[in-house]
């Protein structure tokens, strides 16, 4: 008996064998874990340092509050900046050499000097500043808040040349996602906890309008592809990737999307788009998307990452997806690195 058992598990692994050589290769391939020993507590956005080849890796634990720079030529962790207050959104400016880092807790931008890491300027800005959103034209840095005593919210405007808070862009509510259109003056941005997106000019500073997105409660995360004026967006209830034309604000296409979705990408080398999620979940995937034409879209896999891995940044130059994935009991929290497969 124990010998049929045996026979029929070889049997069964080589069905397996031949039916995985069978299925085409993954449109993404982990090739490196990047552990983050010691660093507690929940994961948040990524910048990136592409000369210097460094990530930046937004630590938000109720103990931790740190920014963690990790060396992707070494491959490990080099240097950890204390003193954040619920970092969330983090941006490097390698003409200036500085940091920026949304801080949510205190609602303030807190700017590093991008060598020794030395705090240079924090800037209040409102409450729960979060997402950030980079103008390299303007060289304008714009950040997500809330407005105090208020329902609004805004893009606070800062210059990152001067490291001064210059203005803001009142939205209906507190304001994620931050896409700019390089061919005019528009910005997209999703809105917290209702059905639509806005778009606001940021030559004048103001909420021009916004856009229904039918069939979900609200939207998390957006990627841009404007040379087929196609805006994507996010949403976790129900996990969806709603497609929109940007010259009429209408929906082209939905499909299935990640559950706990924190960030979306678009690879227009590959006409690929990238959503990692897995907030709040025990497991944690990318889905990778084909685009066909501008109107027609495919879930083309499903890459296992891990549980509360659903923060990301995509850097082309880099040819890397990099994920954050948050510590457990089992695992350290560590950065994934995923490449893209032809």
């Amino acid at each position: 008996m124990p010998r049929v058992k045996m026979l029929l598990a070889i049997c069964c692994s080589a069905v397996f064998a031949m039916q995985a050589a069978a299925q085409p290769s993954a449109p993404l391939r982990l090739v490196q874990t990047i552990p983050m020993p010691g660093v507690h507590g929940r994961m948040d956005h990524l910048g990136v340092d592409v000369k210097g080849q460094r990530l930046f890796a937004a630590a938000l634990g109720e103990n931790q509050n740190t920014v963690e720079v990790i060396d992707l030529k070494a491959g490990k962790r080099t240097f950890s900046i204390p003193g954040q207050s619920t970092p969330q959104g983090v941006f490097y400016s390698a003409e200036f050499n500085k940091l920026f880092v949304a801080n949510g807790a205190d609602g303030t931008c807190k700017i590093f000097r991008g060598d020794d890491f030395k705090p240079i300027e924090s800037l209040a800005l409102g409450t729960n500043a979060n997402h950030v959103g980079y103008d390299p034209a303007s060289k304008y840095l714009y950040v997500g808040i809330g407005i105090p005593d208020s329902k609004a919210g805004a893009l606070a405007i800062i210059d990152t040349r001067t490291n001064k808070h210059i203005g803001d862009i009142q939205t209906d509510v507190h304001p994620g996602g931050i896409k700019f259109e390089k061919s005019g003056s528009r910005i997209f941005v999703t809105l917290t906890g209702v059905p639509k997106l806005g778009v606001a000019d940021r030559k004048k500073r103001v909420q021009m309008t916004t856009w229904p997105v039918i069939g979900v409660e609200g939207n998390v995360a957006l990627a841009f592809d404007e040379s087929h004026h196609r805006l994507f967006d996010g949403s976790r209830n129900p996990p969806m990737l709603t497609i929109l034309d940007t010259d009429s604000g209408k929906q082209i296409a939905q499909l299935e999307g990640v559950g706990g979705i924190d960030d979306l990408w678009y690879d227009a080398s590959r006409k690929r788009i990238y959503a990692s999620g897995g907030r709040g979940s025990e497991a944690g995937f990318v889905y990778v998307y084909q685009q066909k034409d501008a109107d027609h879209y495919e879930l083309i896999a499903k890459i296992p990452t891990r549980g509360n891995a659903q923060t990301s940044i995509w850097v082309p130059q880099l040819k890397r997806l990099y994920v954050s994935a948050s510590g457990n009991e089992k695992e350290d929290a560590a950065i994934l690195v995923l490449e893209p497969q032809p």
